[in-house]
């Protein structure tokens, strides 16, 4: 599973100091999600191609280097991702970048299956097996 980052100039969005905002296109599948990285800069200084912001804009470096970690991060989520195996979307790769915990949804069966393992290290301390075995699916 392939993902496409993208900095893109919004020169629509001209603010009042002449301004534009950069905002990151995540794409995975042809999926997009876009968001704001929170740096506007002047539409002269932006190199569309190398997607970094040219001198002589003020904290050029500070500005490249913020492009340059929401990449690294975005990558890192992507990464975190693949390693748990399981199938998923640009909005959990933003999540994950976002630091926002994704809570795995779980089906009857899966459900049930865990709720059995929990009741099973209560026997003996708050119920007794004749309980367990009227509640246990058989």
């Amino acid at each position: 599973m392939k993902l496409n980052i993208r900095m893109l100039l919004y020169k629509s969005k001209v603010n009042a100091s002449g301004k534009c905002p950069i905002r990151c296109r995540l794409t995975i599948n042809k999926v997009r999600m876009e968001f704001s990285t929170g740096i506007f800069i002047n539409p002269k200084y932006w190199d569309s191609k190398q997607q970094v912001v040219k001198p002589p804009e003020p904290d050029v470096d500070y500005m490249n280097s913020q492009l340059s970690l929401i990449k690294t991060k975005i990558n890192r989520a992507l990464l975190l991702l693949h390693v748990k195996d399981n199938a998923f979307t640009v909005d959990d790769v933003f999540s994950l970048y976002k630091g926002v915990k994704t809570v795995k949804e779980y089906n009857v069966i899966e459900y049930s299956e865990r709720y059995l393992k929990r009741i099973i290290t209560l026997i003996g301390v708050e119920i007794k097996q004749v309980t367990y075995e009227k509640i246990e699916i058989r």
